[in-house]
């Protein structure tokens, strides 16, 4: 148990804490109305209460200044510690209204704002789900910008109540956020410079990211497959495919499948199945249309709605066997000798990243999601929401691996419940892990980095672009065009995600040359070296085939606040 002087300690940090976090949630469109501004934050601690006005925090951030009220607990920091604590009520956080709006009303801002409300309340005690709403929307579209202080004084009551029992549980979480994903990040970066020395000279094989040299053209399939009873009915659902298949090979081609994320359709990664083609590869980019671009309007950032069906955790592995075995079909008729379907490898972005693990051989843990879905308290993991969908399904009984498949890549997957450490350790085939540092969809620490260690299969590989975000990967729209500065664009995908996309077009390509062609030439260049060789500004490419807890460990400083490798799940044999 904590003592008093911890306690105390911490009240300041549980300020800032409860405020940081209220910014990745969002607020309403309503227009900016007076309201009665906070004058006093109250946190109770079991039977005690402690109190601080706002103009105490404001007149310290903008002076520096440590009035009578603020030195109670200003005596419990140490001077960096206030330093710091400064630096960061004098922040000002670029969100318009308009993303804020987009953020607060999806489904997951929703979901977070209402468990939040639980912690930081109104002075009258009631629950601050629309007062946090409000106060967001309100700084946001103030002059003066978005700031801690400033969302205090929008909060329309005289007093902001907050349970410290509470905040120390959300404490972890930002620990998590900032400190270790920033120590992890580091981690992976320290490893990178270490493997690098050791790696062998990389070979000259040219530009990467630019076109080969075959011609390819395309073609639409139109497909209709019977799903599963698994929901007590049988059904059938059509979905479309596209094909872009190389043209003057002399054997018949390796298959590349690239399932896009949440929200988005086949043409999103239109770029990476022409790049591939060009280099002679048969690119198949399946419709997933319980998740694809039709219902973008309803998901928030890709990650989802109350209208979501957990069957397309089902669905889209069995979809893209489905596609396999039809195009085995049409192997023996009008695409005779075009295409090599043993040797399959699948590219995935965020729920394609997960299609891609199961379809490598990760097995869907319906106990670990319904452990840590059975509680599921406020998580910054936004991809969390998605994966505890899947405690609706019944019992799933089918096996996702299929042999055909050689190797995968998934980008920005979200495995941590959904696989967990007993589904990703399944995996023997080759596989890449990529992530963003700065993704604010699927955690690169929880959904990416610790997956990575996780895994058992030899040839395994992590690589992270700093500081892109969840969307550089996937195109929407056909153009480089880059997304203005605090749009939910930018938000999304982080600066140049043109960059981000050429690396992954490199990435891909010496991957499959390496692992479906057995061209040891591009297995060679797949390591820290060739990432440091080809990384520039403003996006660093990171590459390591190895990592240990004990590295994360010392990066962070200690143990980190969330398990490295999760506790096996329990079952209740009552």
């Amino acid at each position: 148990m904590a003592s008093s002087t911890e306690r105390k300690k911490n009240l300041l940090s549980f300020l800032s804490i409860c405020c940081v976090f209220t910014l990745g949630i969002g607020a309403t469109a309503l227009r900016p109305k007076p309201v009665l501004g906070a004058e006093k934050i109250v946190i109770s601690y079991g039977v005690f209460e402690f109190s601080l006005p706002v103009n105490s925090l404001e007149k310290f951030a903008k002076t520096g200044e440590v009035d009578r009220d603020l030195s109670f607990y200003a005596r419990f920091l140490k001077e960096d510690g206030l330093a710091n604590f400064r630096k960061f009520l004098q922040r000002r956080f670029d969100v318009t209204p308009v993303v804020m709006s987009q953020l607060t009303y999806a489904p997951i801002g929703v979901d977070v704002l209402q468990k939040l409300g639980n912690v930081i309340r109104t002075g009258s005690r009631l629950d601050g789900f629309h007062a946090l709403r409000a106060a967001l929307i309100l700084s946001a579209a103030d002059p003066e910008g978005m700031t801690i202080v400033n969302i205090m004084r929008k909060f329309p009551t005289s007093e902001i109540y907050m349970d410290a029992r509470q905040l120390l549980e959300l404490q972890a979480q930002f620990t998590t956020l900032f400190d270790y994903q920033k120590a992890a990040v580091a981690a992976v970066s320290q490893a990178t410079e270490q493997e690098a020395q050791s790696s062998p000279n990389i070979p000259s094989l040219g530009n990467l990211t630019k076109p080969g040299r075959f011609r390819f053209y395309h073609r639409t399939l139109q497909l209709t497959r019977n799903r599963q009873p698994l929901v007590g009915t049988n059904s059938q659902h059509s979905f479309r495919v596209e094909l872009y298949i190389p043209e003057g090979l002399s054997q018949r081609a390796p298959v590349v499948v690239i399932s896009h994320g949440l929200g988005s359709d086949p043409k999103g990664f239109a770029y990476l199945g022409q790049h591939l083609a060009s280099h002679g590869f048969v690119a198949v980019l399946p419709q997933h249309i319980g998740s694809d671009a039709a219902k973008r309007e309803a998901f928030l950032l890709g990650i989802g709605s109350s209208s979501t069906d957990p069957m397309e955790f089902v669905d889209r592995p069995l979809d893209i066997k489905y596609t396999l075995d039809q195009l085995e079909r049409l192997s023996q008729g009008e695409l005779a000798g075009k295409m090599n379907l043993q040797q399959v490898g699948v590219i995935g972005h965020s729920y394609g990243g997960y299609t891609a693990l199961a379809l490598a051989g990760a097995k869907f843990n319906q106990a670990r999601i319904a452990q840590a879905c059975s509680n599921r308290k406020v998580s910054l993991n936004a991809s969390i929401f998605l994966q505890c969908l899947a405690t609706d399904l019944p019992p799933v009984t089918e096996n996702f691996r299929d042999p055909r498949i050689k190797a995968v890549i998934a980008l920005n997957p979200l495995t941590s419940i959904v696989f967990g450490p007993e589904g990703m350790s399944n995996i023997q085939i080759p596989t890449m892990i990529l992530g963003g540092s700065a993704d604010i969809i699927t955690s690169v620490v929880q959904e990416q980095i610790q997956p990575f260690i996780w895994m058992k299969n030899p040839e395994k590989y992590l690589s992270v672009v700093i500081p892109s975000g969840h969307a550089a990967a996937d195109q929407f729209d056909g153009t480089d065009n880059q997304p203005a500065p605090n749009t939910l664009g930018f938000l999304l995908s982080g600066r140049d995600p043109k960059l981000a996309r050429d690396y992954i077009k490199g990435l891909s390509l010496a991957f499959m040359q390496a692992y479906l062609n057995d061209r040891s030439e591009y297995k060679d260049i797949i390591n820290a070296a060739y990432a440091q060789s080809v990384s520039r500004e403003p996006l660093k490419l990171d590459l390591i085939r190895s990592l240990t807890p004990e590295q994360l460990e010392q990066s962070f400083g200690g143990k980190p606040p969330i398990p490295i490798i999760p506790k096996p799940v329990t079952t209740d044999r009552r």
